[in-house]
């Protein structure tokens, strides 16, 4: 049986991710986040190092918050190997995380498979796809999405008010552009989307099978997992492997 104290450790690593967040996503008066007018800058090596260095922390924040996740799912895995039965507490997290995480059955299967589950999903995104892709989809920070709207994924969504509406939208489409305050909360979303939605279940497959394999979690290797992020399918994805390697992002970022 492990001791107390192991518990105590668990547990304070959940509330202190739970802080964070809580802290992160209270409500501010604080005015939305500035972008760079990445537009200006010459020559075009200069702007890319520009946008790599203004995108990169608000990666390298929401990824090591996902590892402290990871982290506490981990513990209690290990915690549940020694014991009959989960403690109260445990139980509760892996509740909370099944339902951030989109796990599907959450509520009849048993916690062990909804933990293992859990660990497909609550795992990080490399820099370089991420990188790649907020290039890809932002026009290097150009597009109107990601100026004003700190959306530089092309991400939607389908709440009344939680985007802007597309000017080439048909009158009978539902989804906006999702706007965000910060660039890190775009990034936020990105993140979550990739490792809950069922369109990336592909995604999340590769990440684990390299996981076990104990190799190295790549852009390169993640990428195709990426056929429904656009109508373009594999030339998509084809398009994103291309930007990480003349990039040199594994190298740069990894």
């Amino acid at each position: 049986m492990p001791s107390l104290s192991t518990k105590q450790v668990i547990l304070a690593g959940f509330v202190l991710v739970a802080v964070v967040l809580g802290v992160y996503f209270w409500p501010r008066s604080a005015p939305p986040e500035v972008v760079p007018d990445f537009a200006a800058y010459t020559p075009v090596e200069a702007k890319k190092q520009a946008f790599f260095d203004f995108v990169r922390p608000s990666l390298q924040i929401e990824n090591s918050l996902i590892l402290a996740e990871r982290e506490v799912l981990l513990g209690i895995k290990a915690s549940a190997a020694l014991e009959v039965a989960y403690a109260e507490a445990e139980i509760q997290q892996i509740r909370q995380l099944a339902e951030k995480y989109r796990v599907p059955d959450r509520d009849t299967l048993s916690l062990d498979a909804v933990v293992n589950d859990l660990l497909s999903r609550v795992d990080v995104v490399p820099e370089s796809l991420a990188l790649a892709q907020a290039a890809n989809e932002s026009a290097w920070g150009t597009s109107r999405f990601a100026r004003d709207h700190r959306n530089f994924f092309g991400l939607w969504c389908f709440t009344k008010g939680c985007g802007v509406k597309p000017r080439q939208a048909s009158a009978e489409s539902t989804h906006q552009v999702a706007a965000f305050e910060t660039v890190r909360a775009g990034v936020a979303y990105y993140f979550l989307t990739l490792n809950s939605h069922p369109a990336y279940a592909l995604l999340r497959a590769r990440r684990q099978a390299l996981r076990v394999a104990g190799q190295a979690v790549t852009g390169d290797a993640m990428a195709e997992g990426l056929l429904r992020y656009s109508e373009r399918g594999q030339d998509y994805v084809d398009e994103i492997r291309q930007m990480i390697r003349s990039n040199g992002l594994e190298s740069r970022v990894e």
